[in-house]
């Protein structure tokens, strides 16, 4: 009898530290999934960025200036490739106070954009291997593309009729 009390003993703790440890991971993982946005992909190319608007430097951070014109390019007109693979957060990834960051999973890497009623600010791009980044960003409007100059992503927010809208391209 004493030995049957100490087994179920046994069994109830166990039982009760696995359903505990399976709460904490998906607490985990349901807090990580929520970051993550569902979008449409679409097709094709995304519209063009037009005229005025150069590709900033690919390092997969925001254009640092006020005026939402995007920052130089290389001499050439063709933009730099970011040390690393172009792997790297932006210096000001810090969560503003009405912020949703979203994760863009795309066929050729990872875009990070934090989104505020009134706009989309890139947090960072994570381009695959044998792909990079190219940013522009004009004042109401982002766009960024991963891409190999024949294939790629890319993933375009707009805000200029109301909210923040996110597409994503494969092309």
């Amino acid at each position: 009898m004493r030995l049957l009390r100490g087994r179920v003993g046994f069994v109830a703790v166990w039982t009760a530290t696995t359903l505990t440890g399976m709460a904490i991971s998906w607490a985990g993982v349901s807090g990580a999934m929520r970051g993550t946005a569902e979008v449409p992909v679409l097709q094709g190319r995304p519209p063009s960025p037009g005229p005025s608007a150069v590709p900033s430097q690919s390092s997969g951070t925001p254009s640092p200036s006020a005026s939402g014109s995007a920052s130089p390019s290389t001499r050439d007109g063709s933009p730099a490739a970011a040390p690393g693979g172009g792997r790297s957060p932006s210096p000001d990834a810090s969560r503003g106070p009405r912020e949703k960051v979203r994760t863009y999973t795309v066929k050729s890497g990872r875009v990070v954009l934090a989104l505020s009623d009134e706009a989309a600010r890139l947090v960072s791009a994570s381009p695959d291997d044998g792909f990079r980044a190219k940013v522009w960003r004009q004042e109401k409007w982002l766009r960024v593309d991963l891409t190999d100059d024949v294939h790629g992503s890319a993933v375009f927010a707009t805000w200029h009729d109301g909210a923040v809208r996110v597409q994503v391209y494969e092309y």
